[in-house]
């Protein structure tokens, strides 16, 4: 086989749900094999090997020491990423890409980014908005000027999930400039390491608001006390904006011809400049499918396996979210929480404590079948494909 045409083996670490998701996606693309995959749940793990012709181990290390792995694929409870992303990357893959968030402690995230960043291993983590390329085409727009001078941003969101979603946007936005220092504040107790209540029964810290000044001069204004969500880049020349952190639909509002822009009467929308995503749901709720039968991968986990892909064809960076990216938002997150325990007071990053930590939500530290009951779990796998 030419080596233009070599496929890429993929080995997927935690086979259920999601993980079955993310298999399709690569199982579908014409340059990736699902060979593996490895899981402690036997049931999951039998169902896996039969749908997609893999072979099944009962551990990550095992998978990792008798395949030739290419992609590692990780998609786990959070609880246990850490470990998954280090053993891969260990074990000499070409790339790894796991699921969001990326984990609750400070230090895991430095480890799992160092580890991979030694070996020159490409890290991509989390399936968000900002992995489908009009993200990156408004990156290089307000690069350019498009919008003119960026001077803030906000984000409507609680900076859940070691903010995957919210701060990693604003980041995005942003250029990717260092943060100078945040302030914060938080909807429960600030003094909680858990977003709700879990583990030992604590009480969570809820959402989490800030502020967050960049190096270049950019103040990101993060709000949850608000019934909507999404993101707004403000340009002195333009507007663009989503309706939710998590939507994959960006709208870009402009200057009218030879006005000033003064307010938002000044403005209008160019219409069809950025792709409406398809929907996800049909009409009457159903999951859309495939002409399988499978539950239709999204555009963003397509772009996400063909991005991988190009990263391994050439060398290039990883037009995706990172798991740098990952640890950054985290990082940010867990500056806002310390700002509100400290009365709102500035935080400057990095932290130097790197022993904070930041809990998700049960259901993503833990496996969701222990959370949510077996037969809702048996149910949620058997509906994945007809």
């Amino acid at each position: 086989m030419a080596e233009e045409e070599k496929k890429y083996r993929v080995g997927v670490i935690g086979v259920g749900r999601q993980g079955s998701h993310h298999a399709r996606a690569y199982a579908v693309h014409p340059r990736c094999e699902v060979v593996a995959g490895a899981d402690t749940d036997a049931e999951n793990l039998e169902l896996f090997c039969e749908r997609f012709g893999a072979r099944g181990y009962e551990s990550y290390e095992e998978m990792l020491a008798c395949e030739e792995i290419d992609i590692s694929a990780p998609v786990l409870p959070v609880r246990a990423n850490a470990d998954a992303v280090i053993a891969s990357a260990q074990a000499g893959v070409k790339l790894i890409s796991c699921e969001k968030p990326l984990t609750a402690r400070l230090a895991d995230a430095d480890r799992m980014v160092e580890e991979c960043r030694v070996r020159g291993i490409p890290f991509a983590a989390g399936l968000v908005s900002k992995n489908r390329p009009h993200f990156w085409q408004a990156l290089e727009m307000i690069r350019s000027g498009e919008i003119g001078q960026v001077h803030s941003i906000n984000i409507y969101d609680g900076c859940g999930q070691g903010g995957c979603h919210g701060p990693n946007l604003a980041r995005h936005f942003a250029g990717f400039s260092a943060v100078e220092w945040v302030n914060g504040w938080v909807s429960g107790d600030a003094f909680s390491d858990y977003e709700e209540g879990h583990e030992k029964g604590e009480a969570g810290f809820g959402e989490v608001g800030g502020h967050i000044r960049f190096a270049n001069g950019i103040d990101c204004f993060c709000h949850f006390r608000h019934p909507w969500k999404g993101v707004e880049v403000v340009g002195t020349e333009g507007l663009i904006f989503n309706d939710s952190s998590s939507n994959p639909d960006l709208h870009l509002w402009k200057s009218r011809a030879g006005k000033e822009v003064q307010g938002l009467a000044d403005l209008e929308e160019v219409e069809g400049f950025f792709p409406v995503n398809p929907p996800s749901t049909n009409p009457d709720g159903s999951r859309v499918r495939d002409e399988e039968g499978w539950i239709a991968a999204t555009d963003g986990m397509s772009a996400t396996v063909q991005a991988i892909v190009d990263t391994l064809d050439s060398g290039a960076p990883l037009l995706l979210t990172t798991g740098e990216d990952l640890q950054q938002a985290l990082e940010i997150s867990i500056a806002m929480r310390e700002s509100a325990r400290r009365g709102g007071a500035p935080v400057a990053l990095p932290l130097v404590d790197r022993s904070l930590q930041y809990f998700p939500r049960k259901a993503r530290w833990h496996y969701k079948k222990e959370v949510n009951g077996v037969e809702w779990y048996r149910e949620a796998m058997r509906q994945i494909v007809e």
